[in-house]
């Protein structure tokens, strides 16, 4: 506020004139008063500032990290019977196994139990056939780390499993596949239409290897409903039904030309069967063990 200029008469009869000025002292009030409205908004302006930048980053963090997944080192075991190939952690051991890194990495390393050899394909496959027993698979996978997106992240990736193996024919060794016993279900495609569908291990020494190949061996009856063979078996019990090729919870029949064919597996106590062929068509038979 400026000073006013007052005149007021003086006692000699001359004019006194008064400058009516602010004291100092409230200048300097002001003025404080004026820096530090200033200094708290710039404090606030600093502060959103940062947020803001540190908001950004976050937001730049996440999305270069958006999509993006750490690998853990899990693999998967395969049992594989002709071109198929059923996950597993039990397998016959006249079949082949596939060892399948489900990550990519620069470089990997098998150990399986005590074999002195290390495998570095992601991918490979390899018989057991002079082993029983449960073995440790050791895998370790190795790639850049992303410690921007995992700051735990170390580039190595370790993770193991255990596969038992198992004798599918030969005596006193061999184990019965959990696959024996009925079920009853239906196919997909029409639920309403249940039957019984039974899958049965043969021993006896009736049998001619000439005829059925072995004189233990696995057998698939009544799949389709109301299946009989053609083949003018001479053991009534295997008139309704097929031999399968086996492994320890899945197994696939019939011949590649023929409708009458398909690939099961077990889950739990649930039977799944991918039945036909592409020329007659494919359809699902789910059926639960009795």
């Amino acid at each position: 506020q400026k000073g006013k200029t007052i005149t007021k008469p003086s006692f000699n009869g001359q004019n006194m004139t008064i400058n009516k000025s602010p004291p100092q002292s409230s200048k300097i009030i002001a003025i404080f008063k004026t820096n530090f409205i200033d200094m708290k908004t710039y404090k606030s302006i600093i502060f959103f500032a940062l947020l803001t930048f540190a908001s950004c980053k976050k937001n730049h963090t996440e999305n270069i990290c958006s999509g993006i997944k750490q690998p853990n080192g899990k693999f998967i075991i395969k049992e594989i019977l002709g071109d198929t190939a059923f996950v597993a952690d039990t397998i016959f051991r006249d079949n082949y196994v596939q060892f399948q890194a489900l990550d990519t990495y620069e470089s990997v390393n098998w150990k399986l139990g005590s074999d002195p050899r290390d495998w570095s394909s992601p991918d490979f496959s390899l018989s057991f056939i002079n082993a029983l027993g449960t073995i440790s698979i050791n895998f370790t996978g190795k790639k850049m780390a992303n410690s921007q997106c995992f700051p735990q992240d170390n580039g190595t990736y370790k993770t193991s499993q255990n596969l038992t193996i198992v004798e599918q024919v030969e005596k006193p060794y061999l184990s019965i596949s959990p696959l024996v016993g009925r079920y009853q279900g239906y196919f997909t495609d029409n639920p309403a239409d249940t039957f019984t569908t039974r899958i049965d291990y043969f021993d006896s020494s009736k049998y001619e290897i000439a005829v059925t190949g072995s004189k233990n061996f696995y057998w698939i009856s009544n799949m389709p409903k109301g299946f009989i063979s053609t083949l003018g078996w001479s053991y009534p019990e295997l008139k309704y039904g097929q031999p399968i090729d086996m492994g320890y919870k899945c197994f696939q029949f019939g011949s590649g030309s023929s409708a009458i064919q398909g690939r099961g597996w077990l889950s739990h106590d649930t039977l799944n069967i991918s039945y036909g062929n592409d020329i007659v068509g494919r359809k699902k038979f789910i059926g639960k063990k009795l």
